[in-house]
């Protein structure tokens, strides 16, 4: 780091914090604008080799500072929309404990049969089902073709489900059993 550059960012910083930290305090909460005046000073000293002539700074700070505000109100959308949808579907409540018992011992199985796949089949498993990607949007992750993905993620459930079976062979709770409510 230049001593010079970073002079001339702490005389920049100075001069226009306040005008920058009004601007985004009337464009947002209180709380989020002091977080976001920290980001757009953040952009400005990665992009301080394209600082404009001083007359023309405030300007381009105001500029950086219109950016950021777009981007943490698309992420405040995004994450409003989500939490929507996930009220939307979660209804709650307490299971029982024999059901917190049960539902703890085919997490625990289920997450043991996962680690004993070979790493491409979990990584293949957990793109589908954690991630929600297609087995076209998988082939792009491996490099493969989309039929090729689509088969090893096929043969990864049924590696996954003969697993599970062999888990379930050993232990008295089964999943249907679980669903019953009894023991076996």
């Amino acid at each position: 780091m230049v001593p010079d550059e970073q002079t001339a960012f702490r005389a920049m910083y100075t001069e226009h914090h306040a005008a920058v930290l009004g601007y985004c305090l009337r464009r947002v909460h209180r709380d989020d604008g002091r977080d976001l005046v920290s980001d757009v000073f953040a952009v400005a000293w990665r992009r301080r080799k394209t600082t404009p002539e001083a007359e023309f700074v405030l300007p381009w700070l105001y500029a950086i500072a219109a950016k950021t505000i777009a981007n943490y109100r698309r992420g405040l959308r995004r994450r409003s929309g989500l939490m929507e949808k996930v009220r939307r579907f979660t209804v709650w409540r307490e299971p029982s404990p024999e059901v917190q018992v049960v539902r703890h011992s085919e997490d625990a199985a289920v997450i043991h049969a996962v680690e004993r796949l070979r790493p491409n089949d979990r990584e293949m498993l957990l793109l589908s089902a954690w991630e929600g990607l297609t087995s076209r949007e998988i082939a792009v992750r491996f490099d493969i073709s989309s039929d090729a993905a689509e088969k090893r993620l096929t043969r990864a459930k049924h590696r996954l489900r003969a697993e599970l079976k062999r888990i379930e062979n050993k232990t008295d709770v089964t999943p249907r059993v679980a669903r019953e409510g009894g023991t076996g």
